[in-house]
């Protein structure tokens, strides 16, 4: 995957080295303007006295931390950088379910570098404060601070400024990754979690507070208390308090009110972003489109509720497909019953009075004898399609195609009272669509179709027949073998029907013909009736 297009990539990890980078200068010059002008300042009312001398402890101190932290800080810079340019193409849009793997563990590595760089930023203020305890007892002409210890400086860097930085650089880093992963990795890679370090929204919400409140309010509250305590010690005059304190409070003030302003803003986004997309991709999939996903770019809460959602979506469009692909075997309304009954495809048998169609082609076998097997294929295909959509329009359920024929029943698995008449209107139609049907066939230059259609009606026993291994939905019982009977009777276009059915409707039916015959396995006459209209219905 490596294009001309990579360079670009490159920039998600530059980006980050960028703000650790940008990141730890600006804390280590707000650290010095604090210590190395300000409280200097409140001390002697010389903010430039010794001021070379403190610039030049400082940059030791920073020489020791780079020397020590930068070179692992490049390691995995590089390594990433790398990586980026090799696997990630920001116009990759369909990828192998290997490449998919390689890219997902690409993006854990990308989601842990804010981590892991946030580590080696504590460290080497640890480093650093340690470094400013130890050079004044190795090299004591160089530290110029008046009347403050070293050991106190360390500790607030510690306590105060390493927090404080760490905090602020994951934040941003975070941030950025967040902005770019979507753009720059394909969609399909990014619906799950990435493999990462898992951090806690939770645990971010705190640390973040403790940045925002604990350490502001007990830096000032520090700073005040000292230099009270100065005062009363007599290292320090009232006067240079007055003249010098506000300066250092409002210092103090600023960067505490940019620091929370920022991290508050920080955080808002971190939650509200994810939750708008969240209700953007609701609404997508409320209107019917199951290709929306929100991008995971996090290991935390909403980074899981991410995944859980695109899961979800996953899991319904599969749903919508083997239900559109089911539908394809049987009907809609046996499709809903096997999937949301509670035991699957257990749907247990029962004994439903119920309507049997059967409709077979006429002569089929002396057509296709004169056809290649494309073009029966063609024939047999487009008479199934018009008849399905028929018999579906009716609530019908196709049991099964029997060669040339089909087998459909009325009134199961949703029970309806009017299945008699379904089934005579349904067969109508079909006979009406035979006429289109073979029009479309002249124009493909295949021979006329003919249609006799069988109708019965009586109690069967309907439900899941098969085994373990194989089931379908079906009925049994003698009303099927009679409904075959009848078909058998029926001349071309005909509409056949026992008497039976007639008188289970309540509307009129238009008889065009009525016939007693001796069917097999029946001892006494049957009277069936050929059908030509149903009153209310053309």
């Amino acid at each position: 995957m490596i294009t001309k297009d990579s360079l670009p990539a490159t920039i998600l990890v530059k980006g980050i080295a960028a703000i650790n980078v940008l990141g730890n200068v600006f804390g280590v010059v707000l650290t010095f303007v604090y210590f190395g002008i300000l409280e200097p300042m409140m001390a002697v009312g010389d903010p430039f006295y010794g001021l070379q001398d403190r610039v030049l402890f400082v940059s030791l101190v920073m020489g020791v931390v780079i020397g020590i932290i930068a070179p692992i800080n490049t390691v995995w810079v590089l390594l990433l950088v790398r990586e980026v340019k090799n696997r990630l193409s920001p116009h990759a849009k369909e990828i192998s379910s290997s490449e998919s793997r390689e890219l997902r563990i690409l993006a854990g590595k990308l989601v842990n570098l804010p981590a892991k760089l946030a580590a080696t930023t504590l460290l080497g203020w640890l480093i650093g404060a340690t470094a400013f305890s130890a050079l004044p007892r190795i090299l004591p002409s160089l530290y110029s601070w008046p009347h403050e210890p070293s050991h106190k400086i360390s500790a607030l860097m510690v306590l105060v400024c390493a927090p404080i930085t760490m905090s602020c650089i994951y934040l941003l880093q975070e941030r950025w990754l967040r902005m770019k992963m979507p753009i720059l990795f394909p969609a399909q890679v990014l619906v799950a979690a990435p493999p990462a370090l898992r951090i806690n929204l939770l645990t971010k919400m705190l640390v973040a507070s403790l940045v925002i409140t604990c350490i502001p309010l007990t830096m000032v509250s520090q700073v005040t208390l000292y230099q009270i305590h100065e005062i009363q010690a007599g290292r320090q005059s009232i006067d240079t308090f007055l003249a010098y304190m506000p300066t250092l409070i409002w210092f103090l003030f600023g960067v505490f009110v940019v620091l929370a302003a920022g991290i508050s803003v920080f955080m808002a986004k971190g939650v509200s972003e994810p939750l708008a997309r969240f209700e953007s991709a609701m609404k997508s999939v409320r209107r019917g489109n199951l290709d929306v996903t929100v991008p995971v770019v996090t290991n935390d809460e909403i980074g899981r509720t991410g995944e859980g959602f695109n899961r979800m979506v996953k899991e319904r469009k599969e749903l919508d497909s083997i239900r559109e692909t089911f539908g394809r075997y049987v009907s809609q309304e046996v499709v809903e019953e096997i999937l949301k009954s509670p035991s699957g495809v257990e749907l247990r048998g029962e004994l439903r009075e119920m309507t049997i169609l059967v409709a077979d082609l006429r002569g089929f076998t002396r057509i296709t004898e004169s056809l290649d097997p494309q073009q029966v294929l063609e024939l047999i295909n487009r008479y199934f399609e018009k008849m399905t959509d028929i018999i579906m329009n009716h609530g019908g359920t196709i049991d099964e195609f029997t060669g040339d024929g089909i087998l459909v029943f009325f009134g199961a698995p949703k029970a309806v009272t009017d299945h008699c008449h379904r089934a005579i209107v349904c067969a109508l139609n079909m006979q009406d669509a035979m006429h289109d049907l073979n029009k479309e066939n002249a124009n493909s230059g295949l021979p006329e179709l003919h249609m006799g259609i069988g109708i019965s009606t009586g109690k069967l026993v309907v439900g899941n027949i098969g085994s373990e291994k194989r089931k379908k939905y079906g009925a049994i019982g003698s009303p099927i073998n009679l409904a075959f009977r009848i078909e058998a009777q029926t001349v071309a276009d005909e509409v056949l029907v026992a008497s039976g059915v007639i008188a289970n409707l309540d509307e009129g039916v238009v008889v065009k013909a009525k016939k007693e015959v001796f069917l097999k396995g029946i001892e006494y006459p049957v009277t069936l009736l050929s059908v030509g209209r149903v009153a209310g219905n053309n």
